[in-house]
């Protein structure tokens, strides 16, 4: 397993990558809308530390208040299938049993002990 990334909401988007890629210095990696979910999503990466942070705007023009914006820590693992059964006998609870996404991608979520969420996406070669 291998720690993914974590995400945010954002009021704007542009102003938000100009600020953690000139401001920060991460990498931009990615940015794109995410169909279906009305949403954009770009993913900035520290070239250091391999972690990345993804910013998430949704069209539907709700406001966020400082605190309410975190969104969830996320895990590469080679099978959610695998890690949803051994998660799952140590008693830990999922709000979302593993399912496949219309892009093909494989997730699942679950709840940590305090009530974040936490994403396991299927990758096995980001995985390792």
């Amino acid at each position: 397993m291998r720690f993914a990334h974590t995400m945010i909401r954002v009021k704007d988007m542009d102003t938000s990558i100009a600020f953690y890629r000139d401001a920060l210095g991460l990498d931009l990696v990615d940015h794109h809308e995410l169909p279906g979910a009305d949403a954009t999503l770009a993913f900035l990466k520290d070239a250091r530390s391999g972690l990345e942070i993804e910013l998430t705007y949704n069209h539907d023009g709700r406001d966020y208040t400082l605190g309410d914006g975190f969104g969830h820590l996320a895990f590469f693992v080679e099978s959610v299938d695998a890690k949803y059964d051994e998660l799952a006998t140590k008693g830990v609870h999922f709000s979302l049993l593993p399912k496949t996404m219309k892009n093909g991608t494989r997730i699942a979520f679950a709840k940590d002990p305090t009530g974040y969420t936490i994403e396991f996406i299927e990758d096995p070669a980001r995985a390792a």
